[in-house]
C-alpha cells in the first residue's frame, strides 16, 4: 500500500470522530476503524471519510488487519472506545499484529488500575503503552483537548510533539498536554478531574434550587445572575453552560430545563473518584456528595413516595444574592483543594512524579474544569501545594461566617438539600479543628475490638487499652 496513515484511531463514536478531525485539520493523515456490526455499525468510518474531505476513503476500515498495516512504522494507535470489556477485547486482537516499537494510547475513561494491568500485558510484545485522559468533551477534542499523560515515557517522547500540537493551548500559548507520571497517572488524574468536575455541577445544580426559590421560579432571572457571574472570579466553563442551557424556552414558552425529568446519569469515573479516595484515605467528600445526590435523584419513584409522608414546613428566613456567591466561590475553593489534595496522596502511594501546578496548567484550557480559579492556581501552586494555605482563600473563608450560616439557614428554612454546599461548610470546620471528637471513636473501638489507641501526651508508640478491656 502506497498511502499509510501517520496515525490510527479506533472508534468512530462522538469522541473518536471529533478527535479525528482535530488531527485531520493539523495536516495528519489518519487511518480509521471501526468495528462491523451488521445492522448497527456498518461502513462507520467509511462514512465518516466521505462527510469531511479531509480523510481519504481509502484508509477507512472496518477490518482491523488492514487497519493496522494502514499506518506508518512505528505504528501509533489511538484508542477512542468505552471503558472496560472493548478495550481489552482490541487489545488481544492488536497484540497479534503489532511489532515491537509500536505505540498504542488509550484516550478513553478507563481505570488506572486497568490501564497498569494492559500495559504489562502488552509489553510482553514490547509494545508501548500509554494512558491518555482526554477532557473537554465532543467540542474539546475537535478544538483543542486537555490531555493527561500516564504510563511509557518513552513512548510519549515519541508522540508528545503531536499531541502537543492537537491539545488546547493555555493563555501563554503553552499546549494543555503533559507527561503526569508512570503506569496509570493520566487516567487517575483525569478520574480526580471527573470528581471534582461532578462536585462543580452539584454546587452549580444546588445554587441553581436555591435561586428558584428566591425568584419564585423565574429562570429569566437566574440565569441573569448566573451571567453576571461570569464577570467576576466566579467564571468558568461550567458556570457559562449553566448560564446558555437556563437561556433557552420552548415554542410555548417554557423554559426547556424545566422539562427534563430530574434523574442524574453517571459512566463510573465519579463513583471510581469516591472510591479511590476512600482506598488511599484522602478525604473527598463534596465528589461523594455529588455522587450520592445523583444515586438518590434517580430513586425518582421513592422519592415520589417518600415525599408524600413529609409533613415539614418552611420557614422564612433570608438572603442576599452577594452572599451566595461568596459561598458559591468558596466551595469551589474546597472542592478543588479536595481534588488536588487527593493527587498530592497519590502521588505518594503510587510513586508518581506530579507538579499539581502541571495539573492545574493543563485544565486550565480546553478541559471542563477551565476557569478563572484555574488560572489562579496554576501559578498558586509555585508557592504552595496546599490551597488551604494559599493567603488568599484563608483571608476570604475568615471573614465569610456569616454568609456561610446564612446560606445554610436559608436552604434549611426552605428545605432545599445542599449537599455539595454543607460538605465544604463541615469540611472546612473539621480541618480547623485543633481538637476532634475521634477520641471517642477511638475508646468506642478499644471498647468493642480492643482496637488500642495512642494517649496524648505518649512519647513511644505502642498502643494502650482502656479500663474497659481489663
Amino acid at each position: 500500500m502506497n498511502k499509510k496513515g501517520s496515525w490510527g484511531i479506533v472508534g468512530m463514536g462522538v469522541m473518536g470522530a471529533s478527535l479525528s478531525r482535530n488531527f485531520a485539520a493539523h495536516g495528519y493523515k489518519l487511518s480509521l476503524y471501526n468495528r462491523y456490526i451488521k445492522g448497527k455499525e456498518e461502513k462507520v468510518a467509511l462514512k465518516l471519510a466521505r462527510k469531511y474531505s479531509f480523510f481519504e476513503e481509502d484508509l477507512a476500515f472496518e477490518s482491523l488487519e488492514d487497519f493496522v498495516n494502514s499506518i506508518r512504522k512505528p505504528r501509533k494507535l489511538i484508542l477512542m472506545l468505552p471503558a472496560g470489556e472493548a478495550i481489552d477485547e482490541i487489545l488481544q486482537n492488536l497484540k497479534i499484529l503489532l511489532q515491537k516499537g509500536d505505540i498504542i494510547i488509550d484516550g478513553g475513561n478507563s481505570e488506572f488500575k486497568d490501564t497498569e494491568r494492559r500495559a504489562s500485558f502488552l509489553k510482553e510484545n514490547e509494545i508501548q503503552f500509554i494512558g491518555m485522559g482526554i477532557s473537554g468533551g465532543q467540542k474539546g477534542a475537535l478544538e483543542g483537548p486537555s490531555l493527561m499523560i500516564g504510563g511509557d515515557r518513552k513512548a510519549y517522547e515519541t508522540v508528545k510533539k503531536d499531541l502537543n500540537n492537537i491539545a488546547a493551548k493555555d493563555s501563554k500559548g503553552n499546549p494543555c498536554c503533559s507527561f503526569l507520571g508512570s503506569g496509570g497517572a493520566g487516567h487517575y488524574i483525569k478520574m480526580v478531574h471527573n470528581g471534582i468536575e461532578y462536585a462543580e455541577m452539584q454546587l452549580l445544580a444546588e445554587v441553581f434550587e436555591i435561586l428558584m426559590t428566591y425568584f419564585k421560579l423565574d429562570f429569566k432571572l437566574i440565569q441573569n445572575v448566573l451571567e453576571s457571574w461570569q464577570n467576576s472570579y466566579s467564571d468558568g466553563y461550567l458556570l457559562r453552560i449553566t448560564s446558555t442551557i437556563l437561556s433557552y424556552y420552548d415554542s410555548e414558552g417554557s423554559n426547556f430545563v424545566s422539562k427534563i425529568l430530574d434523574k442524574a446519569s453517571n459512566k463510573g469515573t465519579g463513583a471510581w473518584a469516591a472510591i479511590s479516595g476512600a482506598v488511599i484515605g484522602s478525604p473527598n467528600s463534596l465528589m461523594t456528595a455529588a455522587l450520592h445526590a445523583r444515586y438518590t435523584s434517580s430513586m425518582k419513584s421513592k422519592r415520589i413516595e417518600f415525599s408524600k409522608t413529609s409533613n415539614f414546613t418552611k420557614k422564612k428566613s433570608s438572603i442576599s444574592l452577594k452572599q451566595l456567591k461568596k459561598v458559591y466561590d468558596l466551595c469551589r475553593w474546597i472542592n478543588h483543594h479536595q481534588g488536588f489534595d487527593m493527587i498530592n496522596t497519590a502521588c505518594k502511594e503510587y510513586n508518581w512524579k506530579t507538579e499539581l501546578a502541571t495539573v492545574a496548567q493543563i485544565w486550565s484550557e480546553g478541559s471542563i474544569l477551565k476557569s478563572k480559579l484555574m488560572e489562579t492556581l496554576g501559578t498558586s501552586f509555585c508557592n504552595s501545594s496546599s490551597i488551604m494555605k494559599m493567603e488568599t482563600f484563608q483571608n476570604s473563608m475568615n471573614k465569610s461566617q456569616k454568609d456561610w450560616n446564612s446560606v445554610i439557614n436559608y436552604s434549611g428554612g426552605n428545605l432545599i438539600p445542599i449537599p455539595c454546599i454543607s460538605a465544604s461548610w463541615n469540611y472546612f470546620l473539621a480541618m480547623t479543628q485543633p481538637f476532634s471528637n475521634a477520641n471517642l471513636i477511638q475508646a468506642q473501638r478499644d471498647f468493642f475490638g480492643a482496637h488500642g489507641f495512642v494517649f496524648i501526651d505518649q512519647k513511644e508508640n505502642s498502643l494502650n487499652h482502656g479500663p474497659w478491656n481489663r
